[in-house]
């Protein structure tokens, strides 16, 4: 007895269905993302080599682990900043915000700059 194959004719892979699918996927997780706006900071700085012209800052600001000092006396951060208002309103018009190596983390000087922006009037520099 003489078995024979039968040969099948073997139809083309659709892939109509699995591009619907691939853009309802799409649509999905374009509609279930959240999108968000970043706040800006704005921070300005001479150029590197650049000479130093102009006159010396009224006030020094240094933001650590340990608090806020301004002009060498430590103060914490409400207080601190109550002191540049009060030079503010005495005349200061500059004050630099130095950084001071590993102990100021990136999130401590973003705050540091916009609570001085926010509640002075003052010219900020940030320096190293």
């Amino acid at each position: 007895m003489r078995i024979e194959a039968v040969a099948r004719r073997r139809r083309p892979v659709s892939v109509t269905s699995l591009i619907d699918v691939i853009f309802l996927l799409l649509l999905f997780f374009m509609l279930s993302s959240t999108f968000t706006k970043f706040a800006e900071v704005e921070i300005t700085g001479g150029r590197a080599g650049a000479n130093v012209s102009g006159e010396a800052p009224d006030i020094i600001v240094r933001v650590g682990q340990e608090g806020w000092t301004v002009n060498g006396v430590s103060l914490d951060e409400d207080g601190a900043v109550g002191e540049l208002q009060r030079l503010h309103d005495a005349g200061a018009e500059t004050a630099v915000l130095l950084v001071r190596g590993e102990e100021m983390t990136s999130q401590m000087l973003i705050s540091a700059v916009e609570r001085v922006r926010r509640e002075t009037d003052l010219t900020l520099s940030v320096a190293r």
